[in-house]
This record gives C-alpha cells, structure tokens and sequence, in this order.
C-alpha cells in the first residue's frame, strides 16, 4: 500500500519537480544530442537498436496515455487560444 505522506509530498509539489525537469532539460538538451549524434557515427548498429527501442516505447507510452495526453493538449490549445 503506498504511503500517504508521500503521495502528499508529490502531489504538492508536482510544479516544482515538472519545473525541474524542464529545465534540466533545456540545460543539457545539447549533450544529449551530441551523445546521440556520436553513437550515431561510431557504432550505426547500436544506435539503429536505440532508435528502435526509443520508437516502441513512445509508442506504448502514446497507446497507454492517449487520452490524458489528448486532453492536456486541448487545455493547452484553448488556454493559448484565449490569451
């Protein structure tokens, strides 16, 4: 059974950790696409396998949260639409 203070704990700050990790992100967005591009260029086998694997899991992760991520999208587009 979960544990309720932390379930407290993560709801309540929820914000600060999606905060969090956009910026971490965005502050290492460059070596991420640098790590990829040398995997690319060094070994093309691992790199295809990588893709592969990143391509199903996207995949299930869509399949699985289709709705929720469909609704915040809209949120998204009506808020952006009345600004």
């Amino acid at each position: 059974m979960a544990d309720p203070k932390k379930q407290e704990y993560y709801r309540k700050n929820r914000e600060k950790r999606l905060e969090y990790q956009r910026e971490y992100y965005q502050n290492n967005k460059k070596m991420f696409e640098r790590k990829e591009e040398l995997l690319k260029a060094l070994d093309p086998e691992k790199w295809k396998k990588e893709q592969k694997r990143r391509k199903q899991y996207n995949r299930e992760y869509y399949l699985k949260n289709r709705d929720k991520i469909r609704q915040r999208q809209k949120e998204r587009y009506l808020k952006s639409k009345n600004k």
